[in-house]
């Protein structure tokens, strides 16, 4: 994994005095082993380079073909890059190093922009064709690796992260007020918004030419989910299980030791014991312990651990000073506003593993989009069961639902929000869907401020707005558009970002085997039933793990990897919190009710004291209104931006 950034005019570049340097210099903790830099009349291009493949100087970027006239630079891993490598060597193609960089230079030569259909990996790259005054950028199909791009003065300027871009002179950031209203209920901005007006998230899954006819978007792949109805669980699963072991054995392939990150839970855990069933050897895992026994899953790590032999080490966050400067400092980091809490724990277990001398390791993302893990699947029955109830019936729950909320600890809460959300399914299922993925409604963040302060702008759900017809009437309908939801919406913009940003500010790579193409074909073509039974999900990846597998890990429920923010930060953050949110001058004072904000800081603070959780607000919830008052505050600050 690397960083990459450029600038592109298909007649002659703008002067830029400095931004090379800058870009470098910002992007330097994505590539710490070494930096290149390539500049001609129409284009320039900056790389940071992290070492894990030919570590020699061969493998370094930006590289090109025999004659200079095609560079790239290129941040990710293409698995298959030994068999193209065959390909292009039989066509007559001259390597000058082992790296997988060098396939896409020759790739392009033959194929052009349809290069992409050959690869199989995690990437994002620049190809810059000298002789055809092109350049061509392209993103892998789930959006593993970043890639953020604007147009200024006619030159198209593009990089692995934000900062670099916004380092360009001249560059004037501009509120993109649209994507801000999305982030208040979602707590992450969806691409290919980013919050700026001016840049943009190049779409997975395509590339983005550009030249003297302008800059063109072409897509390569779609997120299509084809329920198989006929399909066995344990015909399933063990397929599951032979194309896992192939993405395992594909994505281990380095010059430098490859560990594990191992939180215990069903995804990670089959990840750690596919690379043990292939003969891999034992491999270092890491997990981490939390302070709080619903948020801890050290005891399964260990028992997956002890089973397979693994060199396991357990991080404690305790042992990491969760000090408010480093809070804030990793909140700015994103260059967007992001609220989901536990790219905490995300970065002190990269940082950790960096710390121990390891550069790459493999995570268990993906598998809970793919295989119907996260808990709206399951509730998906209760769902369907509801929308076929009588008009009275769902009254009279929603009234039982609401009245129970503050007295509850989850059940009444939830209970108001399902016949709700079961009522509006009925006829369009984006408002569901939107719903199933955010923290607030539309209805609570027009609480949030005067009705001026969001006039013109548009729900969150047009976002899940793909689907004739509209409304939704049976499990398989709605599992099917949950599926492709999470794949488009959540898994690029949320979980991916996060895994990306703070594992690169740590410097290390995160490869993704449950995110292979074979596997996630798979996972798509999943009825509902081999998804949940209404009660668990991930009934194929479970069935696989009941032979690979403790029975303890197999049975145990899903655990998010959210840090519980009550116990573990300190004492000093509440008034840090309270100066920011709080402030006359605070920059989300026009957007953010004050009363609500401190409504909001103050039961934060009771919770810690008291223990005590629940009521209509969840732990959860109320960690997610911290951070996104506080985040979006932050980001505001840190680019002069005003609502």
């Amino acid at each position: 994994m690397c960083g990459i950034a450029g600038r592109f005019h298909p007649v002659v570049l703008p002067v830029a005095p400095g931004w090379h340097q800058q870009a470098d210099a910002l992007l330097a903790h994505r590539g710490p082993d070494g930096q290149g830099h390539y500049r001609d009349e129409r284009c320039e291009l900056v790389h940071r380079r992290l070492a894990l493949i030919d570590l020699s100087p061969s493998g370094r970027q930006p590289m090109g073909n025999e004659d200079g006239d095609v560079q790239v630079i290129y941040n990710g891993e293409i698995y298959n890059h030994r068999s193209l490598r065959s390909g292009l060597e039989a066509r007559g193609h001259v390597f000058r190093s082992s790296s997988d960089t060098e396939v896409l230079v020759h790739l392009y030569e033959d194929y052009g922009e349809q290069m992409v259909s050959h690869l199989r990996g995690i990437f994002a790259f620049a190809i810059y064709d000298r002789r055809r005054s092109l350049l061509l950028v392209g993103r892998d199909r789930f959006g593993v690796k970043p890639l953020f791009y604007t147009v200024l003065e006619g030159q198209l300027v593009f990089a692995s992260e934000m900062k670099a871009i916004l380092a360009l002179p001249g560059f004037q950031p501009r509120l993109d007020r649209q994507a801000a209203y999305d982030f208040l209920g979602l707590g992450y901005v969806p691409e290919p918004a980013t919050g700026f007006v001016n840049i943009q998230a190049l779409p997975k899954g395509t590339t983005l030419l550009a030249n003297g006819g302008g800059c063109r978007i072409t897509g390569f792949h779609r997120i299509e989910s084809r329920p198989n109805r006929a399909a066995l669980l344990s015909d399933t699963a063990k397929a599951v299980g032979e194309a896992l072991l192939q993405s395992v054995k594909a994505q281990v392939v380095a010059d430098v030791p490859v560990a594990a990150l191992l939180s215990g839970g069903i995804d990670s855990s089959l990840v750690v014991a596919a690379h043990s069933r292939s003969g891999g050897g034992p491999i270092e895992t890491f997990n981490v312990r939390f302070p709080d026994k619903d948020h801890d899953e050290t005891e399964l790590a260990l028992a997956v651990a002890g089973q397979l032999g693994t060199r396991h080490h357990t991080i404690d966050l305790g042992d990491h000073a969760l000090t408010s400067d480093a809070i804030l400092d990793l909140v700015r980091h994103f260059d967007q506003p992001f609220a989901d809490t536990s790219f905490i724990p995300m970065y002190w277990i990269s940082k950790s593993v960096r710390e121990r001398g390891i550069i790459c390791t493999l995570s268990g993302d993906g598998g809970d989009e793919a295989f119907g893990g996260y808990a709206r699947f399951s509730r998906a029955n209760r769902l369907i069961q509801i929308m076929q109830l009588p008009g009275w019936a769902c009254s009279a729950m929603e009234r039982v639902g609401a009245g129970a909320a503050a007295q509850t600890r989850n059940w009444g809460r939830q209970l108001w929000k399902a016949v709700q959300l079961a009522q509006l399914g009925r006829h369009d299922s984006a408002i569901l869907l939107a719903g199933l993925s955010s923290y607030l409604t539309e209805e609570q963040k027009r609480q949030l401020a005067p009705t001026i302060a969001f006039e013109g702008l548009e729900p969150v759900y047009r976002h899940f707005d793909s689907y004739e017809p509209r409304g939704v009437s049976n499990i398989e309908d709605l599992s099917l558009r949950m599926t492709e939801g999470v794949f488009n919406v959540g898994l690029p913009s949320d979980m991916l970002r996060k895994v990306d940003m703070m594992s690169m500010r740590a410097s290390i790579e995160v490869r993704v085997p449950l995110l292979d193409e074979n596997v996630v074909a798979l996972g798509l073509s999943l009825p509902h039933r081999l998804k949940t039974d209404g009660r668990t999900g991930k009934r194929v990846l479970r069935a696989l793990a009941s032979g690979w597998l403790p029975p303890r890990v197999v049975s145990h429920p899903k655990h998010g990897f959210g840090i519980p923010l009550d116990i573990m930060i300190p004492a000093g953050f509440y008034p840090v919190l309270e100066d920011l949110l709080l402030a006359p001058t605070a920059r989300t004072r026009p957007l953010l009710n004050p009363a609500l904000i401190r409504q909001w800081l103050t039961s934060l603070k009771q919770a810690k004291k008291q223990r005590r959780f629940g009521g209509a607000i969840s732990r959860g919830g109320l960690h997610f209104r911290v951070f996104m008052a506080l985040s979006l505050e932050l980001w505001l600050q840190d680019h002069g931006l005003s609502w």
